[in-house]
């Protein structure tokens, strides 16, 4: 069980930070053996912070996301991997991206034998990141095979830039949004969130875009399949199948 929370911007502005440090402070309740951050500012440079250790011993390392325009955190409880090695604690990379995850890939082996893939670290969600960039399509498509080819529940926020973009997606596990009006929040947890928190429609992704002072939706949300089976994974194994797109 780990937790998750984020912001992407409406306008341009920064989410805000005592907010941000309450949303950590909650989302520790679900693992405090890790916390990380990946954050865009409005430069275009994509940063991360992680650390061994509970969310309360960081939550002076919120200020640097003051200028964010997307914001991805990660409390995590260890499952695949000791977190006194950093390089198994959240986020981890997805092509140019940064995600986060709650859950647990629970056939990450295969998976990884399956693809070949050459996982840097213990941790079991790092295999969804490489999937990921290995596969064609838009953000949101390669995702959503991604996910399908996971077994277990899953809720990933992650992090790209140019244009700056959020993904969100959910199955099985929690993940919650409320609207303020400088912006979008989310966690795993629906206390500390602004408004009338709403939980993200379950077996869904989707990508959130902020460009040109703008937010908007990335073409439409995909279903998310069960997991653990190559769901729809045929046709994404002719590269020419789906538009490529940097990820």
């Amino acid at each position: 069980m780990c937790g998750i929370f984020g912001f992407i911007t409406r306008q341009g502005e920064g989410p805000e930070i005592a907010r941000l440090r309450r949303l950590a402070w909650i989302t520790q309740a679900r693992g405090e053996h890790a916390f990380g951050l990946a954050w865009l500012n409005e430069s275009g440079t994509i940063q991360t912070f992680k650390r061994p250790g509970p969310a309360q011993n960081y939550l002076g390392e919120l200020e640097r996301c003051r200028d964010a325009i997307i914001v991805v955190g990660h409390c995590r409880y260890a499952t695949h991997g000791s977190p006194s090695d950093n390089r198994n604690n959240h986020p981890h990379p997805a092509g140019a991206g940064q995600f986060v995850h709650n859950g647990v890939v629970n056939n990450h082996e295969d998976l990884i034998e399956r693809y070949g893939l050459r996982p840097q670290t213990q941790c079991d969600s790092e295999v969804l990141g490489l999937i990921m960039a290995r596969c064609p399509g838009t953000i949101n498509q390669r995702a959503a095979w991604a996910a399908n080819q996971a077994l277990g529940d899953l809720a990933v926020l992650a992090v790209w830039r140019k244009p700056a973009r959020l993904l969100v997606a959910r199955r099985g596990r929690p993940l919650h949004f409320g609207l303020a009006a400088h912006g979008y929040y989310f966690g795993s947890l629906p206390d500390g969130l602004p408004g009338r928190p709403q939980p993200v429609t379950d077996r869904t992704s989707r990508v959130l875009a902020y460009q040109d002072g703008e937010l908007a939706l990335v073409g439409q949300p995909i279903a998310l399949g069960p997991g653990g089976a190559d769901v729809g994974g045929a046709q994404y194994d002719h590269p020419n199948t789906l538009q490529n797109q940097e990820l």
